[in-house]
C-alpha cells in the first residue's frame, strides 16, 4: 500500500517519468542484451544510465544488475542491490537475494552471518537448491570457538566482550578435521563460481523482454 502511494506522489511530483519510459525500455533492452552476452561491465553501466532515467527500478532489473555486480567482483554494489531484493514479495526472488548476501558474507569471512543469509533463504523458497547446498556446506565447515573453561571464564571475561563470533576471518574458525584452512578456501572459491555459472544460465534462458507499459 506504501509502495503504491510513494509510486502516486512519485508520478506527481515529476511529470518527466512518463516521458521517459521509452528511453527506460530502450535501456532495458540494452542491459538484458549484454547480460546475455556476459558483457557484465557493460550492464552495469547501461543500469546506471537507468537510475539516471528513473529512479523506480524494477525488482527483476535491479536484481539482475546486483547479479552483474557480483560476477565483476564489486562487492559493495552487489551488497547494496541484494539488500533492496531481499524482502521482495516475490519468494523466489527474494530467497536469491538472501542467498547471494550469504555468499558476499562468506566471501569477506563473516560466516555467522553467512549461514544467517542461507538461513534465511531457505525458509523464504525451501526449494532453492543453491541456498540448501551452502548452508549445508558452511555448517558443516564451520564451528565457532567454544566456551573456555569455567576456571578460565573469569579471566578471560574482558577478552570475551571484545570478541565476536560474527567476524570470523578468512575460514581460520574451521575446525573440521577432514578439512584443511586450504580446502575449505578452494570451496570458497569452487562456490563463488558455482554462483556466477547458476546466475549466468539461468538469465541466458529467458527469451522474453519485457517493457514497462
Amino acid at each position: 500500500m506504501y509502495q503504491f502511494i510513494y509510486h502516486i506522489i512519485y508520478f506527481l511530483i515529476n511529470p518527466q517519468f512518463f516521458t521517459n519510459i521509452e528511453q527506460k525500455n530502450t535501456f532495458k533492452m540494452e542491459f538484458n542484451l549484454a547480460f546475455r552476452k556476459g558483457d557484465f561491465k557493460k550492464s552495469i553501466a547501461v543500469f546506471e544510465e537507468i537510475e539516471k532515467v528513473n529512479r523506480l527500478i524494477e525488482p527483476e532489473l535491479r536484481l539482475d544488475a546486483a547479479h552483474a555486480y557480483f560476477v565483476t567482483n564489486d562487492t559493495l554494489n552487489a551488497r547494496i542491490n541484494y539488500e533492496h531484493t531481499q524482502d521482495l514479495p516475490n519468494a523466489l526472488q527474494a530467497s536469491q537475494s538472501c542467498n547471494q548476501l550469504g555468499v558476499l558474507a562468506i566471501i569477506r569471512g563473516d560466516s555467522s552471518t553467512g549461514l544467517k543469509y542461507f538461513k534465511r533463504a531457505i525458509e523464504k523458497n525451501i526449494d532453492l537448491e543453491q541456498a540448501r547446498y551452502n548452508y549445508e556446506l558452511i555448517s558443516k565447515l564451520y564451528k565457532p570457538k567454544g566456551s573456555p573453561p569455567p576456571e578460565q571464564q573469569q579471566s578471560k571475561q574482558n577478552q570475551e566482550i571484545l570478541a565476536s563470533d560474527k567476524k570470523e576471518q578468512d575460514f581460520d574458525e574451521y575446525t573440521s578435521k577432514k578439512i584443511s584452512k586450504e580446502k575449505a578456501l578452494q570451496l570458497l572459491e569452487d562456490l563463488k563460481n558455482s554462483e556466477v555459472k547458476i546466475l549466468i544460465s539461468k538469465k541466458n534462458s529467458k527469451q522474453n523482454l519485457e517493457k514497462d507499459w
